[in-house]
């Protein structure tokens, strides 16, 4: 006879495994082939080289961005998940969301033809598997090898749900968390909670001691924080704002609110005291530091680091 344990485990399902899935993106290849069909008719028919080589230029990137970066992508995901080189995490799954924003790109006019605007779209989604988070653009990396939820219709994921997940810290892309294999299955009574936060921050934030306008600036941010008001987050903050080795303008909020404000950061941000460096003020979160300085509109988080070693 079974036990339960045992019956948990066959109620597992395999949602994505690395080691199975075969590169099936052939159909971007007909963008460079039509590329390299251009610059043959330019170079046959065109009287200036100039065109043809353009056009050569064109279907080399468009070789490499399509077919090359996507194959090398494919093969190297896989090969880590069939050599075991992974990381594997088991536990329930807590802080699920998944949205999608859209974002307006410019607009387009035509002779004759009314202006229309364009949006791009980008979904969102982020999960912890025990104690471990894991954030993802769905279908953002060049294959399909790693799990990026960009099925139709995508898989469920609830909170509560148990699930097992290997994965690797992709140095190619700002050390993501690659989910290589996924499994999932139902929720198990007895079995140890996910994250290890507070539902709710420890305390009110602390101001005691700080000058009055940073005082306020700080109640303000601390409270946007812990009610996730994004809006006002971002009203806060300093942009271009650096982060990742790239200057991130107000419309790349979305990144920031993922990472540096992410739901294992919030509770300690909800309710830290600000300590005084120089000119400006700095909250440390773990290795991770925050610092806010005076600008010509008043206090705004001006600049983020972490502490690799800490890490």
């Amino acid at each position: 006879m079974r036990s339960g344990n045992d019956r948990a485990e066959t109620a597992m399902r395999v949602v994505h495994d690395a080691t199975a899935i075969a590169f099936d993106q052939w159909l971007f290849l007909l963008f460079p082939l039509a590329a390299v069909a251009l610059t043959l008719w330019l170079w046959k028919t065109s009287k200036r080289r100039l065109y043809w080589k353009l056009a050569a230029g064109l279907a080399v990137f468009l070789a490499l961005l399509m077919v090359a970066l996507p194959i090398a992508d494919h093969n190297r995901v896989q090969a880590r998940a069939l050599s075991g080189d992974v990381t594997t995490v088991e536990g329930p799954i807590s802080g699920h969301k998944r949205w999608t924003e859209r974002r307006w790109v410019g607009s387009s006019r035509g002779a004759g033809v009314g202006s229309y605007d364009r949006y791009d779209t980008t979904t969102y989604e982020y999960f912890y598997v025990g104690q471990t988070p894991f954030t993802f653009i769905a279908g953002a990396y060049p294959s399909q090898a790693s799990f990026t939820n960009a099925v139709d219709p995508p898989v469920e994921i609830k909170d509560g749900m148990w699930a097992k997940a290997s994965y690797f810290i992709d140095d190619w892309y700002d050390s993501e968390r690659r989910i290589t294999r996924l499994e999932l299955g139902p929720p198990r009574p007895g079995a140890p909670g996910g994250m290890m936060l507070a539902a709710a921050p420890a305390g009110p934030p602390k101001v005691d001691g700080l000058p009055p306008d940073f005082a306020a600036f700080w109640i303000a941010f601390a409270d946007a924080i812990a009610k996730e008001d994004q809006a006002t987050v971002k009203a806060l903050t300093q942009f271009p704002f650096q982060f990742g080795g790239h200057d991130l303008g107000a419309d790349e909020f979305d990144s920031l609110w993922m990472s540096i404000f992410s739901v294992m950061q919030r509770p300690c941000l909800a309710s830290a005291r600000p300590a005084k460096e120089e000119n400006r003020f700095t909250v440390f979160c773990g290795p991770y530091g925050y610092y806010f300085g005076k600008t010509a509109t008043g206090w705004k988080l001006v600049e983020f680091g972490a502490d690799g070693e800490d890490m």
